[in-house]
């Protein structure tokens, strides 16, 4: 299977994932039976890396490579433009290997106008540039305001050929943020980020990190069902189902350690409320991936459905919290972090 049927394979499989019970709904937010607010008049606004935007969240890294993924992305990119909403691609290491854009390139940017857009690689991919100036056509093609590394060991280590040397990656790392002309965001893909490597991660000079903790789409999974030589490595397809750790883990625990690092979360967003129990944790932005991957599939106008709703359930958020604005979001507001089933 090459590169080009493994994406494809991965929007597919993707669909038909479906959610089970989401670490969120542990976390209990404080209500305000006089919130004193009122609701028209709540503040979502944000920026990102100095571009305005409507809300503190964006449409997250989803997919890259085939020429199935540039109608989801011009779906995802149209409907962002239009409410002004940020947005990071899937990846674009094909781009640079195989010469193959599919969709991430200029026609993306056009689509989403002025908005803040995010180039998107895999740190393991980068010992195999020829030099680290290489990132720089995944940057232009997209006139991208970030970059973002994403991190998927658990993913690679599942597929057929998949990249398991990560010997001396945070090395590569280190050089890419030397060199980046645009900030460098680092993002675990659905395991969630541990305080050691996000440790190294700062002091390597990546501007912001991404938990991106498990309970959203199951990139293990994906493999697994992918690979037709799976069982020669696994006993069971569900050894490693509870590996890693839930995006409130991650969060709490990264913040815990380095209170000044800017975090966002991903990984298992459903609805706004799960936006702003994230931002009560400590996230300065919120990604959504999985939810909208199907939305995007139909139509921009189905994108933009899903995403007012996400704006509208934010915004009932803060009212109910009695504040007045999302950036006035954090852990004061927690009731209580209930024990896991």
């Amino acid at each position: 299977m090459n590169n080009l049927e493994r994406k494809r394979g991965h929007i597919e499989v993707a669909l038909e994932q479906h959610s089970v019970r989401s670490c969120f709904d542990r976390v209990r937010l404080k209500h305000r039976a006089l919130p004193n607010v009122s609701l028209n008049a709540i503040h979502l606004e944000t920026d990102f890396f100095g571009k305005p935007a409507v809300a503190p969240f964006f449409v997250s890294s989803m997919t890259g490579g085939p020429s199935e993924s540039e109608r989801i992305n011009r779906h995802l990119a149209e409907a962002c433009n239009e409410l002004g909403i940020a947005m990071g691609v899937g990846s674009q290491r094909i781009s640079i290997q195989e010469g193959n854009v599919s969709g991430l390139t200029w026609s993306v940017r056009n689509a989403i106008g002025e908005r803040p857009l995010f180039a998107n690689f895999g740190a393991v991919n980068l010992p195999q540039l020829d030099t680290i100036q290489d990132l720089g056509r995944i940057l232009d093609s997209i006139e991208a305001d970030a970059l973002i590394l994403h991190l998927n060991p658990m993913q690679e280590v599942f597929q057929s050929s998949g990249d398991t040397d990560w010997r001396n990656i945070i090395d590569d790392i280190a050089q890419v943020c030397a060199w980046s002309p645009v900030p460098v965001v680092v993002k675990e893909v659905g395991f969630g980020l541990d305080v050691r490597s996000a440790k190294a991660l700062v002091a390597s000079g990546v501007d912001v990190l991404d938990v991106a903790g498990m309970g959203g789409t199951r990139f293990a999974d994906i493999e697994i069902a992918l690979n037709p030589e799976i069982h020669e490595t696994l006993s069971s397809e569900s050894v490693f189902d509870g590996w890693g750790y839930t995006t409130i883990e991650s969060l709490s625990m990264i913040k815990g350690a380095l209170p000044q690092t800017t975090c966002w979360a991903s990984g298992g967003i459903r609805n706004g409320l799960d936006v702003a129990k994230s931002m009560c944790l400590g996230a300065s932005a919120v990604g959504i991936a999985g939810k909208l991957l199907r939305p995007a599939t139909e139509s921009t106008e189905a994108v933009l459905t899903t995403l007012r709703q996400f704006m509208n359930e934010l915004r009932i958020s803060c009212f109910g919290l009695g504040v007045e604005s999302s950036k006035d979001l954090n852990r004061s507001h927690i009731f209580e972090i209930t024990d896991t089933d």
